[in-house]
């Protein structure tokens, strides 16, 4: 019996990795579209075409009026710091409708400028958005800007 009870306990374990392991793939699928790397705002506007390539190998191309819109809310000091895109994740594990800043204070200074302060919720060092802000941030900033999605914060 305390044999058979190991077995199922082992099967369990086994299937749940098994399940994790699907997950994870499934998920960084899902994010192929992400930038692979990033370039300061400064970098951006120097290049006839601006763009940074994506997980997947394709281009992400970037507009020049965000480009200039973002580059006239920030101080000139702060483009060569600026990340671009910002990365807003899909906050799995809090609940339908509610993603997370990534980056720092730059990145949340260009959203609240964007979408004025009262949007940006700020909680433990990080900062937030719901989803009615997030649908306005990227009918502004569509080419500046992309989504992730990720099961928990961990």
């Amino acid at each position: 019996m305390n044999t058979l009870l190991t077995d199922m306990r082992d099967l369990k374990r086994d299937f749940i990795d098994r399940v994790s392991r699907i997950l994870a793939k499934e998920i960084e699928k899902i994010n192929d579209h992400l930038p692979r790397d990033s370039k300061t705002l400064k970098e951006l506007l120097e290049m006839d075409e601006p763009k940074v390539l994506t997980k997947s190998g394709d281009e992400l191309i970037m507009d020049k009026r965000e480009l200039e819109m973002i580059a006239n809310i920030l101080p000139a000091q702060h483009h060569g710091k600026l990340r671009l895109p910002i990365i807003i994740l899909r906050m799995i594990e809090m609940g339908e409708g509610v993603y997370m800043i990534c980056g720092g204070d730059l990145e949340v200074q260009v959203i609240d400028k964007v979408l004025g302060q009262e949007a940006v919720y700020r909680h433990d060092g990080k900062a937030f958005l719901y989803k009615p802000y997030v649908a306005i941030l990227r009918s502004r900033l569509r080419t500046t800007t992309v989504i992730g999605f990720v099961p928990s914060m961990e």
